[in-house]
């Protein structure tokens, strides 16, 4: 393996560079004459960190916005798991050097709240977080995980994408690896639900009888999908897709058949690029006039939709579903147009909702639980994930993404822990990205609704940022082909110093520069 060497000259003051050392690429960051080096892979996907922005101490990955500290490389967002593998940098006559086999150790943090007790009731994203947030914060005490899912934590967003594709099997969608609750000494109880939380008393009653007790619990409990409420919506043949088992049906039920998907949002638009390939024909029913209208405009939804048509998936929008039609098993889908499209199988991908019944007390009419910056919905009850109505950066909200519920998790462990490095929610900025075709779209921020936007580039070639604005201000951004821009207005984001609408008119400009020049 080569030994790096370079001259101070080669990183910019307060910036990073990367290097290429033999078979291995090393990032290398500068404050004055101080210089750290890291592993320059995301440990999350294998993103070129080099590729990424730096904002004050923060390393940020460029594709899904993961954050790393550019002192000693620990892990500060989400999605990645862990932090960077640091190399030690040395001094001599002609300069710097990297050997990458010469790593840091960092030393464990002290031992904290030994004999303390955390029930995580839910094993999603959210959970796992928490739990994993907890241990790499030198949590000593006894953790619990209660998940009604017959299986170990894992990568949710894989199922619609590389799982459903076949691309990714079964055993590497574990989170943490296949070992992970033993390696951190987690009492993982898989297939058990959870009857009632009394606060008060701090004791979770699970079905079987069993009563726990607790210090502290965390709920993430996550949300559990619509059903289609139309006549014939108990046939044989109608599937959802939010757990494992789902994936697995759906990917045995839909080889070779005709498949009609309900709903026009990233859900179903993955499923469908995920099954195209596979089926006998795809088939989505939207009812909006065009897809993802939620997330963009009509122009980039329409530039999506044609990624989708060129690949064979066809689109009824502007539609809807009156009957599923068939003796016994799924024959075919009524529109409310009256046309009759045949299909062997349906998926629904018509949006979630809450599922908040442990913390029912606490819940808003629409379900949502309410909590602090530091995800307490009560004394000595955090909850996180899809159900929580959490601060952000743009006020208080409930979102339903992968990474935002990592967010959450790693925020109440820190606050479990009392940790000096606490990260509230409130300083957060939501992001989810979507993957179809290997084109990633992915969308800072949040924007209630699309009336007021601005669009840099060209959708129709894939290479595209459209802002939304409030009160004259961007709060979201969604884009495909800059990734480092979009990595930069996170960052602008999380600062407050959001471009203003009129200044977005006048560009395009380099988001970057703008992050790095203030």
């Amino acid at each position: 393996m080569s030994i790096l060497t370079f001259q101070p000259s080669d990183v910019p003051d307060g910036g990073m560079h990367r290097f290429e050392a033999g078979d291995r690429k090393v990032l290398v960051t500068r404050d004055g004459d101080v210089f750290h080096a890291f592993d320059a892979v995301c440990p999350h996907a294998g993103a070129d960190l080099g590729s990424g922005v730096r904002c004050g101490a923060r390393i940020v990955c460029p594709w899904h916005h993961a954050a790393f500290d550019a002192s000693d490389g620990s892990l500060l967002e989400p999605p990645a798991l862990q932090g960077l593998k640091q190399y030690r940098v040395r001094r001599s006559a002609e300069g710097l050097s990297v050997d990458p086999n010469d790593t840091v150790q960092v030393p464990p943090p002290p031992p904290r709240l030994s004999g303390h007790h955390t029930v995580i009731v839910g094993g999603g994203a959210a959970g796992f977080m928490t739990a994993q947030t907890l241990r790499a914060g030198g949590y000593a005490g006894h953790i619990t995980m209660l998940t009604a899912e017959h299986r170990a934590p894992y990568d949710r967003t894989a199922l619609s994408k590389a799982y459903l594709s076949g691309d990714r099997p079964a055993e590497k969608l574990s989170l943490g690896g296949p070992n992970w609750a033993r390696d951190h000494d987690i009492d993982l109880r898989e297939g058990t639900r959870v009857t009632s939380l009394d606060r008060d008393a701090r004791q979770i009653q699970l079905a079987g009888g069993e009563t726990l007790s607790f210090d502290v619990a965390v709920v993430a409990t996550g949300a559990t999908p619509h059903a289609l409420k139309v006549p014939g919506a108990e046939l044989e043949g109608t599937h959802q897709l939010r757990s494992f088992r789902d994936a697995w049906e759906l990917r045995e039920a839909a080889e070779h058949k005709r498949v009609v998907i309900v709903g026009s949002s990233f859900i179903g638009l993955e499923a469908a690029s995920s099954l195209v390939e596979h089926a006998a024909s795809v088939t989505v029913v939207g009812q909006d006039a065009e897809i993802l209208s939620r997330a963009v405009t009509p122009r980039v939804g329409r530039a999506l939709r044609s990624l989708h048509e060129d690949h064979g998936v066809r689109f009824q929008l502007d539609s809807g579903v009156t009957a599923l039609e068939g003796r016994g098993h799924l024959e075919g889908v009524r529109l409310k147009s009256g046309e009759r499209l045949d299909a062997h199988l349906v998926l629904l991908g018509i949006g979630v909702g809450p599922n908040s019944g442990l913390l029912s007390a606490l819940a808003d009419d629409h379900g949502a639980v309410p909590v602090d910056a530091e995800l307490r919905a009560a004394p000595g009850v955090y909850a996180v994930g899809d159900f929580a109505l959490a601060p952000t950066v743009l006020g208080t909200l409930r979102m339903e993404h992968w990474r935002v519920a990592l967010q959450q998790g790693m925020s109440a462990a820190q606050s479990i822990l009392e940790s000096p490095v606490l990260e509230p929610m409130s300083g957060r900025v939501p992001f989810f990205w979507t993957q179809q075709y290997g084109k990633s779209l992915r969308y800072v921020g949040h924007a209630d609704r699309l009336d007021d936007t601005h669009l840099w580039g060209d959708p129709g070639a894939l290479k595209f940022i459209e802002f939304a604005f409030e009160d004259g201000v961007a709060v979201a951004a969604s884009g495909m082909g800059y990734d480092a821009d979009l990595a930069a207005f996170e960052e602008l984001l999380r600062q407050g110093h959001a471009p203003a609408a009129d200044e977005v008119r006048t560009g395009p400009f380099s988001l970057v520069d703008r992050l790095t020049q203030g």
